[in-house]
C-alpha cells in the first residue's frame, strides 16, 4: 500500500512533520477521497466502467501523492540524507505503474470490514 502517514499536520510515514497546507497533504486528500469513491463504485456494484474508471482515477492520484512526496525530499534534502525515502517511493511508483486495474480494484477496493 502507498506510504499514507496522518493528516492534520502530524508525523508522517516519511519521518517528519509537513503541514497540513502542503502539497504532499492536499495530495492525500485526494488520494483518500479516490479511494472512497472506488470502494463506493464497488459497494453499490457499479458496472465495470465506473469501477475501472475509480481504479485508474485512485492510480493517478497514487501517483500524484508519490511526486509531490518526491518534490518534498528535493526541496529539503536533508531529511532523507540516505535517500531511503527516496529510493521507497520509487519502488511504490514502479509498483502503482505495474498494478492492472484488476488488481487496483481487488486491493483497495473492499473494505476490510
Amino acid at each position: 500500500m502507498i506510504l499514507i502517514g496522518t493528516r492534520g499536520g502530524g508525523r508522517s510515514r516519511m519521518g517528519w512533520s509537513v503541514s497540513r497546507h502542503s502539497e504532499p497533504d492536499r495530495k492525500l486528500g485526494t488520494f483518500e477521497s479516490r479511494l472512497c469513491r472506488l470502494r463506493g463504485a464497488v459497494k453499490r456494484g457499479a458496472g465495470p466502467i465506473p469501477v475501472s474508471n475509480a481504479a485508474e482515477k485512485l492510480r493517478l492520484a497514487a501517483l500524484a501523492l508519490i511526486k509531490a512526496r518526491r518534490a518534498l525530499i528535493k526541496e529539503y534534502p536533508q531529511r532523507d540524507p540516505g535517500g531511503r525515502q527516496s529510493r521507497n517511493l520509487q519502488e511504490e511508483e514502479q509498483r502503482w505503474l505495474a498494478l492492472s486495474t484488476e488488481a487496483i480494484v481487488q486491493e483497495y477496493g473492499y473494505t476490510d470490514v
